[in-house]
């Protein structure tokens, strides 16, 4: 009997030690959770638009790098294959996953894991060409994204997965039955919504879609923008870049498509807030 006493004894010893343990971890995790939330994620919240929550430390850091390799990208190099030696990621995200198909087809997006923890998530892919391999996957990835599908020919979405529109974009006149970014986005009821994720390949379209899309509503720019930037005039492809930095948007992600070829490239560009390149 007193050998099963002395068990016990010592069994709730144990027991006590673990959960005094559990119980300092717990306040440990509490102030630091207390510390980015009050005060050390202020900044990157701030600059990233609420989108980035990390200590000032790490935050300054990238900050830093952004800086130092804007400065780089601001001395233009004649290299025949351009991007070989031309715009550089310039901001380096916490994570980053591909979605979709390998090869031509999947887009390089920064940190998604960010939008499982919003509570609405919108994206629009624009150019599907009958591929929704990256639709179907983020949907699967985030359940809760309402995901816009949109391409100049008539295509069917799967199901459950996105709902699917017959437009080009364009500026409203140009190209020929076009409809503009402002017109799309209140058509959708979208206007007081953030667009998370703008995907979108229009075949060289990009350098006239853009210059009109800056043109609207500040509250409607995405807050990324995933992109194949296809071969042209330097003088063209320098003023598309120009446009995004001057628009806040750091170069996140950069792929060269290499079954398009050696000239095209595909960019993730994240939107930040003015106060990040003070």
């Amino acid at each position: 009997m007193k050998k099963l006493s002395s068990v016990h004894a010592v069994t709730l010893l144990c027991v006590v030690i673990l959960l005094f343990v559990l119980h300092r971890i717990y306040q440990s995790c509490a102030k630091l959770d207390s510390s980015l939330a009050n005060n050390d994620c202020e900044q990157s919240l701030l600059e990233s638009d609420g989108f980035i929550c990390e200590s000032k430390a790490v935050w300054n850091e990238r900050k830093q790098i952004h800086h130092a390799q804007d400065d780089l990208n601001a001395v233009r190099h004649p290299d025949p294959v351009f991007f070989s030696t031309n715009w550089e990621s310039t901001f380096h995200c916490s994570s980053t996953r591909r979605i979709g198909t390998r090869g031509d087809g999947g887009k390089w997006v920064c940190d998604s894991y960010r939008l499982k923890s919003q509570a609405n998530c919108l994206i629009y892919s624009v150019g599907s060409n009958g591929d929704f391999s990256f639709e179907t996957e983020i949907k699967k990835l985030i359940p809760h994204c309402e995901v816009h599908a949109f391409d100049k020919n008539v295509y069917s979405c799967p199901t459950n997965v996105c709902t699917f529109h017959a437009i080009t974009f364009g500026d409203g006149v140009v190209p020929n039955n076009s409809q503009s970014w402002p017109s799309i986005v209140q058509e959708l009821n979208h206007t007081a919504k953030t667009i998370d994720i703008l995907k979108i390949d229009i075949e060289g379209a990009e350098y006239s879609f853009f210059p009109h899309l800056f043109q609207s509503d500040k509250r409607t720019f995405p807050r990324q923008i995933l992109v194949e930037v296809h071969p042209t005039n330097i003088t063209i492809i320098q003023g598309f870049f120009d446009l995004l930095r001057r628009n806040n948007y750091v170069i996140a992600i950069k792929e060269n498509n290499l079954h398009a070829g050696p000239y095209f490239f595909e960019y993730a560009f994240l939107k930040m807030n003015p106060l990040f390149f003070r």
